[in-house]
C-alpha cells in the first residue's frame, strides 16, 4: 500500500490509486464491510457517493466546539433583531421546521418571514443538552434548548427539542436543515 504525503483532515485518509482493492476503506467503511464502502472502491461494487472518477473530497474540521459556535452565532444573530441576519445563517436550500409554526420553511424567502415573526418575542436561546455527530464537511447537533420569549409584558421560558445539521459550503458552515419543537407536555 502507498502512503500518501498530503495531511490527515478530519480524521480521514486520502485513498491512492495504487492501493489494493480491498484495502481502500473510507471513514464509513466499519459501518458497511469491505466490499461496499461509502467512499471509495472497495472492491468490484460501485461506491455509492464518489463520481467515476473518485475525485477526493477535503473534509473540513468539524467538532463539538464548531458546533457551540454555530450555535452561539446563530443565537446571537437572533438577538440584533434582523431576520436577514439570521437568515443568511441558512443555505440557500436549507429547510427550517419551526417551533412556533406548522409551515415547513424550504426558502430564504419563507425563513426570514418566520424570523420577522419569531424576532419580535425577544428570544433569546439556552442550551440543555446536546448530542453532536461529526462527518465530512457536515456536523448535526441535537438536543434540547430553552428560550426566553417575551409576549407584551409577559416573559416566559419555552422548552423545545432541536436539530441543527451544518453543511460546509465553499468554506462557510451553514444550516440545511433545522427542526425546532417544544416538548411535549407530559
Amino acid at each position: 500500500m502507498t502512503r500518501s504525503n498530503r495531511p490527515r483532515i478530519s480524521g480521514t485518509r486520502f485513498l491512492s490509486a495504487d492501493d489494493a482493492p480491498n484495502s481502500r476503506l473510507s471513514l464509513g467503511s466499519s459501518h458497511r464491510d469491505a466490499y461496499r464502502s461509502v467512499t471509495g472502491t472497495g472492491s468490484h461494487y460501485d461506491a455509492i457517493d464518489v463520481p467515476a472518477n473518485e475525485s477526493c473530497v477535503i473534509c473540513a474540521p468539524a467538532t463539538r466546539r464548531l458546533a457551540e459556535d454555530l450555535f452561539n452565532q446563530w443565537n446571537a444573530a437572533l438577538q440584533t433583531g434582523d431576520a436577514a441576519k439570521v437568515t443568511a445563517l441558512y443555505a440557500e436550500d436549507g429547510v427550517l421546521l419551526p417551533t412556533v409554526s406548522n409551515v415547513p420553511r424550504t426558502s430564504h424567502a419563507e425563513i426570514q418571514d418566520y424570523f420577522e415573526h419569531f424576532l419580535e418575542k425577544d428570544p433569546v436561546g439556552t442550551i440543555n443538552t446536546r448530542n453532536v455527530k461529526l462527518g465530512c464537511n457536515k456536523l448535526t447537533d441535537a438536543g434540547t434548548y430553552t428560550f426566553r420569549v417575551t409576549d407584551g409584558d409577559e416573559t416566559r421560558d419555552v422548552p423545545a427539542r432541536y436539530t441543527f445539521v451544518y453543511e460546509n459550503r465553499d468554506g462557510r458552515w451553514l444550516i440545511v436543515h433545522h427542526h425546532s419543537s417544544m416538548m411535549p407536555t407530559d
